[in-house]
């Protein structure tokens, strides 16, 4: 089995295997001649586009391309549709093809798979935990688990220093920040802490790179759609150029050129790379310890490259970052380790993750009205679990709201920090007198931190069973176009999976797969699609030992609906 990391990023994405007792990373796509030495070989800028016979372009080739749709990731954390050169798609599908054509663009150097880690920022909320899992499978990549991105980070860095000792990991790129304090005991990585900023990276740095340069532009209302794409990309080059020189001059269009140096830069970033201080601080008090406790400083993402941020971050810390990592594909070299771990190509190292948000729920204090209720903490090892009880209020109440929320209980429940991640208007099958009945619910965090809910009244019944996603539901039945549309697209075949163990009668394990065919997969797909997993659950319940094999692999090709 091939072991590989997936890095799906929000500028830039990479593939990473594991060979010869160390990771290597795959070139993904090939940047234009003036990008080539900035350190983008081996990435493929995480941008979707339709090319001029309508077919998905990705990568450079859509970066240059005006209409195309970047910072992807972004989307999954809120947005359910996005257009594309005047077309709509659902984010769902679009994420689909970036990791379809991630898959295809290995298969091409050699390196075919159909499962990976991938890694996930460590402040990512459950919704953009179970839509990127999501789409990865119904892009033929079983996921093996989703790992933070610094704990993967630290794992990369681990290979080259096997010393035990406290990381601290500042993991700044395009999109988010996150910074995470990792113990290392015996080649075992586990968080301690963790805190990030959603919404600050690389992609806000060109922003006020671009504002510097506009300010200075009376006719830029008069660009073209092409004049815009093409300077937003000199701004992005520019950016990333001073991080290695003093001065640059970024073209305009029409032939003009301003010169911008890297004081008159930083002077414009300050106040957001300023913002690193509160989660190292916060990361630190809930450590319940200070700097000089850190042994070693991991600055990873491309935005640690630039040099006001390494050299704010080593003062705020007091220690130089380790040398020897490139920030641009650590995290997918990280989860490549963490791939062969799973395998079994390397038993010296082992992982664990924690949450990084709290969870919980609203609830009516009569004092103040609405609060952050908090069921698992911030930190708390994954898995984790906790259960509440919910009691009507009034006899024969046939109905309870519940919201569940992540985010930050010592923070107003309206703060940014906090997010309804789903609402529930749960029907009581049978409503009884006040006292009589009560609901417990249960929220459980996978090891891939995807919450998942389930609801029992105290009669029994169950009231609720799913895995928390966008919106009001996953409408299942438009995943499975989707993914079919996907695989036509790409022009892959489905992958079965391995055969299962057969037994001549039910055991727990066949239970819980005929279970799951017959509640999440037969509602949800064509009556001829069905007919195979039918035959199969039937001779199984009637005792064909072989039908267990048949059944498992014949569901491989609808584990996203799992």
């Amino acid at each position: 089995m091939t072991s590989v990391g997936i890095d799906f990023g929000t500028t830039n994405s990479v593939v990473a295997h594991f060979a010869a007792g160390s990771p290597a990373v795959l070139s993904s796509d090939e940047p234009p001649a003036d990008w080539a030495g900035l350190g983008f070989d081996r990435v493929l800028p995480t941008v979707f586009g339709r090319g001029l016979d309508d077919r998905p372009i990705f990568g450079w080739q859509a970066k240059q391309r005006p209409g195309s749709l970047a910072a992807v990731k972004r989307l999954l954390r809120a947005e359910e549709r996005a257009e594309v050169d005047g077309i709509e798609y659902s984010v769902e599908e679009i994420a689909t093809l970036i990791f379809g054509h991630l898959k295809r663009s290995g298969a091409a150097q050699g390196v075919g798979f159909d499962q990976a880690v991938v890694t996930i920022p460590a402040n990512s909320r459950g919704i953009a935990r179970y839509r990127t899992k999501l789409a990865a499978g119904m892009a033929g990549v079983q996921v093996q688990a989703l790992i933070n991105e610094p704990t993967a980070a630290a794992m990369s860095y681990s290979m080259r220093s096997a010393t035990e000792e406290t990381l601290m990991v500042v993991d700044w790129g395009g999109g988010t920040l996150d910074v995470t304090i990792l113990r290392n005991v015996e080649g075992v990585f586990m968080e301690q802490a963790s805190k990030g900023i959603q919404k600050l990276g690389g992609l806000d740095f060109d922003s006020a790179l671009a504002r510097l340069v506009l300010d200075t532009v009376s006719d830029s209302d008069r660009w073209t759609q092409d004049e815009r794409t093409g300077f937003r990309l000199d701004v992005e080059r520019a950016k990333i150029q001073l991080s290695e020189l003093e001065e640059v001059s970024v073209p305009l269009p029409g032939g003009q050129y301003r010169r911008i140096t890297r004081p008159m830069y930083e002077q414009v970033i300050q106040s957001q790379v300023h913002r690193v201080r509160e989660p190292i601080e916060q990361c630190l008090k809930d450590l319940g310890g200070s700097a000089s406790d850190i042994d070693a400083l991991v600055l990873v993402g491309g935005t640690c490259k630039t040099p006001l941020i390494r050299r704010f971050v080593a003062d705020a810390v007091g220690l130089s970052p380790a040398p020897g990592i490139d920030p641009m594909t650590a995290v997918a070299e990280g989860a490549a380790v963490a791939s062969a771990i799973l395998g079994g190509d390397l038993d010296d190292r082992d992982f664990f993750v924690s949450t990084e948000h709290a969870l919980g729920t609203k609830v009516l204090n009569p004092n103040v009205g609405l609060v952050f209720s908090e069921l698992i903490p911030r930190n708390h090892k994954l898995p984790a679990r906790a259960t509440e009880t919910f009691t009507p209020v009034r006899d024969f109440q046939d109905q309870l709201q519940v919201e569940v929320v992540e985010g930050d209980p010592e923070k107003p429940l309206d703060d940014d920090d906090n997010v309804v991640l789903k609402e529930w208007t749960i029907t009581l099958p049978e409503p009884r007198a006040f006292g009589e009945i009560s609901i417990d619910l249960t929220y459980s965090y996978d090891v891939d931190g995807i919450l998942h809910v389930h609801g029992e009244d105290s009669l029994g019944n169950v009231v609720l069973d799913e895995a928390v996603s966008y919106g009001a539901s996953v409408d299942k039945r438009e995943l499975t176009r989707i993914a079919q549309r996907v695989s036509r697209t790409l022009d892959e075949d489905r992958i079965a999976g391995p055969p299962g163990p057969s037994a001549s009668s039910l055991s727990a394990a066949d239970r819980q797969l005929v279970n799951d065919v017959q509640a999440k997969i037969l509602p949800f797909i064509d009556d001829a699609e069905a007919t195979q997993l039918r035959s199969a659950v039937t001779r199984l319940e009637g005792g064909d030992a072989s039908a267990a094999a048949e059944l498992q692999a014949a569901t491989r090709q609808y584990s996203y609906l799992l």
